[in-house]
């Protein structure tokens, strides 16, 4: 190259902001290079200029095609720097004749290789390819179906829950109009008609002809120079399916409990919304809507004043979720202002995630029939308990005279031995008269604790329960009974367990319970001119605290024993043993101990006879005395007896 030449052509590479290599066409040798060059390679010009075309390309099989072919655009080759790194780089080449070119010598000719550093753009490129391949992968690995459609309405994409849900694959899915995934073809028009839509409960076709019910949510997405939709599917045929066997059993469950009598309620305490069954409704009226923040004091426009703190601490305390559900009796307030019983029963059925109450469902039953026929029943109760108490004093009568004669003779001679003393002259020994007024005293005292004990055995009332020792209980009524015991000639014992709890019971109940069984034992042991045995007369009582933690009583005889045919109806009214009895005795003692809350059943003894077990609720520890016309609190024990109680016996 002349100098004037290579000066130009140096001084037009010096200002070029382009990678410019000026290479001879012969040998490819580097002829000049621009200062940007050497940026980019790594190399001055000098060192450039020592080197071949070929030194800097990664794969050199396709250079002697770039120079014999005279390429003018090589879109894509790979250069190496100075470091050893390869580069991407896109070449425009110019061919120009050299210093021979007019003598036909194509030795001279120089290519002017424009270099574009494509550095820049292949990361792009691999970002954009990445972020392609991290879309298709959370594409494909949604749980749940998702089309692609484009704006003919053509399936352009389907993840894999998309195939998996219509059965086909990309071959049999992808292209395919939506409109043949649905039975109705003419709803494929709706979904290019709004940016978002949604349809509940559409029926789809999988590609094997099966229809499935599906909710589906329309999303478009508008691209340069076109649009898509994103179309997500949810399979929705087993939930329909399920809710309507749900509904279904509902309205069973419904005619049933409305069928026996019984209305429904509902109560949305998220929405403040409480539903009644028509047959409610008609009863009670419109319902009151019920705000959010009503809590159970809701109840209160519609339960009877004396029942409303009861009904909200069981509500309450379900809500809480205290106890499994709501079961008590109330009395509502119906149309016309009159009030009547119902049985109200009710369950939480939805909670949310901190477990708060959301709705509850229940049900209640009109037993304003029942109540007044179990008031009726307990009334003729007393009625035949007190007859039997008034019985049983009549039979007691001549016994009793016999036990009211002795403190009153007693009280005689030692009225007549103190008057004496009085009308001697001489007497000094006030200590002595002392004495006998006090024995005077004592006895009179004596005849009006007989007398207290026989008028409260025989008083008539409702229930009245109070916290008593078993153990002293019995004691007292010892003494009544050795009167009927040693008229029989028969000797009453005890054997009572110590430590025992308190029981919650009605004390002349129990008394009465505790009579009816000695008389019972007595009568099944004959006297003298009868007897067949030498066994003694001998009537046991003892006391215990029995597995379930209650405190059990057993009343021993040394009779005939239990009569096999009668076992079954031992406690039938009007069944008896005895040829002038009323048959009640034991009717009446089961009454008791059911009144009580506890059981009553019988046994053979083994020492011959029989054995009468009956169980008492052991008292809350801090009850106090109560009366009411129904049962008595309870309290379930904590933990059963020793296997070995402490127990005193007595005679």
């Amino acid at each position: 190259m002349p100098a004037a030449e290579s000066a130009r052509v140096g001084a037009l590479l010096a200002i070029s902001r382009d990678v410019v290599l000026v290479v001879r066409h012969a040998d490819h040798a580097i002829l000049g290079a621009s200062p940007v060059a050497e940026r980019v390679y790594g190399l001055t010009v000098e060192v450039l200029r020592t080197m071949r075309y070929d030194d800097l390309v990664t794969d050199r099989s396709a250079v002697d095609e770039i120079f014999a072919r005279h390429r003018e655009h090589v879109p894509l080759r790979y250069h190496r720097r100075a470091d050893g790194s390869r580069f991407p780089v896109e070449m425009t080449i110019h061919w120009l004749e050299g210093d021979g070119a007019g003598h036909g010598d194509s030795d001279g000719e120089q290519g002017y290789f424009r270099i574009c550093d494509l550095t820049g753009v292949e990361l792009e490129e691999r970002r954009l390819q990445a972020a392609k391949d991290s879309y298709q992968a959370i594409f494909h690995a949604a749980p749940f179906p998702i089309l692609l459609l484009d704006r003919r309405g053509m399936v352009a994409a389907a993840n894999d829950a998309a195939l998996a849900l219509y059965r086909g694959s990309e071959a049999t899915l992808v292209g395919r109009p939506v409109a043949r995934l649905l039975q109705d073809e003419r709803m494929a028009r709706r979904y290019f008609r709004s940016a978002r839509w949604q349809v509940s409960g559409q029926w789809h076709r999988r590609c094997d002809g099966e229809l499935f019910l599906a909710d589906v949510f329309v999303s478009i997405v508008r691209l340069p120079g076109e649009a898509q939709a994103v179309m997500v599917v949810r399979d929705v045929t087993e939930e329909r399916a399920l809710l309507d066997r749900v509904q279904a059993s509902e309205a069973r469950w419904r005619f049933a409990l409305e069928g026996h009598g019984d209305a429904l309620w509902e109560w949305d305490l998220a929405r403040g919304s409480f539903h009644v069954s028509r047959q409610l409704s008609e009863q009670i009226g419109t319902f009151p809507p019920a705000p959010p923040d009503a809590g159970t004091t809701y109840w209160s426009a519609l339960v009877h004043p004396g029942d409303r703190g009861r009904l909200d601490r069981d509500l309450l305390a379900h809500i809480k979720g205290e106890t499994a559900l709501v079961d008590t009796e109330v009395r509502l307030r119906l149309r016309g202002d009159t009030d009547r019983w119902f049985w109200l029963r009710g369950r939480v059925m939805e909670r949310n995630e901190s477990g708060r109450a959301l709705r509850l469902l229940g049900s209640v039953r009109d037993v304003q029939q029942q109540k007044q026929q179990a008031e009726e029943l307990a009334h003729w109760r007393e009625q035949v308990q007190h007859t039997a108490r008034v019985t049983s004093m009549g039979e007691m009568a001549a016994a009793l005279a016999h036990e009211l004669n002795q403190p009153l003779t007693s009280i005689r001679n030692f009225s007549a031995a103190a008057l004496r003393r009085l009308d001697h002259e001489g007497l000094r020994d006030l200590a002595e008269l002392r004495r006998a007024v006090q024995l005077i005293a004592d006895e009179a005292m004596r005849a009006g604790r007989i007398m207290q004990h026989i008028h409260n055995f025989i008083r008539k009332g409702q229930l009245r329960t109070e916290a008593v020792s078993i153990n002293e209980l019995i004691t007292g009524f010892q003494r009544l009974a050795d009167i009927q015991a040693r008229r029989a000639e028969a000797v009453i014992d005890l054997d009572l367990t110590v430590g025992l709890p308190l029981v919650q019971v009605d004390r002349v109940l129990v008394e009465q319970l505790l009579l009816n069984l000695v008389r019972n034992g007595l009568d099944a042991m004959p006297p003298a001119p009868h007897r067949t045995s030498d066994r003694p007369r001998r009537i046991e009582i003892s006391t215990a605290v029995d597995a379930a933690g209650q405190v059990q009583v057993s009343v021993r005889d040394s009779g005939i024993g239990l009569p096999a045919h009668l076992v079954a109806d031992l406690y039938t009214p009007f069944v008896s043993t005895k040829p002038d009895g009323l048959g009640m005795g034991l009717a009446i003692c089961r009454s008791i101990v059911e009144s009580h809350h506890g059981r009553l059943w019988a046994e053979a003894n083994p020492a011959g006879g029989a054995v009468f077990h009956f169980t008492l609720p052991v008292a809350v520890p801090t009850a106090a005395p109560q009366e009411t016309a129904h049962a008595p609190t309870l309290a379930l024990p904590v933990a059963p007896a020793p296997a070995k109680a402490p127990r005193v016996r007595r005679r």
